[in-house]
């Protein structure tokens, strides 16, 4: 009787750590660039691409079940997502097709944002509650 009890007590222990371990969104804001009356560096265009059509770099980072990425990115970026979290998430966006990208925990992958511009709301699949905008310009 003692020992149901006690795995009784582990499932809802855990069951309560799964529903109140899923958080809201945070979105760092990106750094303010440095004024600067040169032009981009050879080889590099302003936005962070560079002159030969490839596309910028971005991150996303999964921690403590809360998406913080950039404010926006350009068209066709390549964006690195690293999950920081031990548990599995994933970003797909609502309109469905868009993009789905799911990884475990510690993993990272990438995709890459949508070359139309506007404003791209996902979740996390597992954890409703972790919601963010992808904005593309």
């Amino acid at each position: 009787m003692n020992i149901s009890k006690g795995v009784l007590s582990i499932v809802f222990a855990a069951a309560l750590v799964g529903v109140t371990g899923c958080g809201g969104t945070t979105e760092e804001p990106a750094p303010e660039p440095e004024p600067s009356s040169s032009s981009a560096p050879a080889g590099e265009s302003p936005a962070g691409g560079s002159e030969d059509g490839s596309a910028e770099e971005v991150v996303i980072t999964v921690e403590n079940f809360e998406y913080i990425g950039p404010e926006s990115v350009s068209p066709g970026a390549t964006i690195t997502v690293i999950n920081k979290d031990s548990a599995p998430h994933t970003v797909t966006s609502e309109e469905e097709g868009v993009f789905d990208v799911v990884f475990e925990g510690g993993e990272t992958v990438t995709f890459t944002a949508p070359e139309e511009p506007g404003e791209y709301p996902y979740i996390c699949t597992y954890h409703p509650n972790m919601a963010g905008t992808l904005v593309v310009k």
